[in-house]
């Protein structure tokens, strides 16, 4: 992180192939989670009013790592040290996503929620260590 700035052309690969990885650690994610019972049937996910399913856990996966990238470009073309201010909104982000389960889930177990939240870990340290190992300008 001792880089000031990013190669946004790098970017351009770097985040798509980010958002599959973390999509497809996640979705191997949710089956264990499934199979072991910790992501139950029974726990319905608003505002569908259904089971989670595959889908939501691909999109939240994918679409927040691409929004990821274009924060970085952002940052990249207007401050001085974007992958510094990144990591920090990063960080910040992350810990805020621990409540979403919490908040968001009428009744959900505790052990839902913390597998919930390791596949956010997933995310964060997926876009985080992608973007600042292969984005970085030296």
């Amino acid at each position: 992180m001792s880089t000031t700035k990013i190669a946004s052309k790098k970017l351009l690969t770097v985040a798509p192939i980010t958002a599959i990885a973390a999509a497809g650690i996640n979705a191997v994610l949710f089956f264990i989670g499934k199979a072991t019972g910790l992501l139950r049937d029974s726990v319905l996910i608003q505002p569908a009013n259904e089971p989670l399913s595959l889908i939501p856990v691909l999109i939240s996966s994918i679409l927040p790592t691409l929004l990821a990238g274009g924060v970085l470009a952002l940052l990249n073309r207007f401050v001085a040290a974007p992958l510094r201010i990144f990591n920090i909104i990063a960080v910040v982000l992350l810990v805020l996503s621990f409540i979403n389960p919490f908040a968001a889930i009428p009744n959900v177990p505790i052990g839902m929620g913390v597998w919930l939240n390791v596949m956010h870990v997933v995310v964060a340290g997926a876009v985080v260590f992608a973007f600042n190992r292969f984005t970085a300008v030296e």
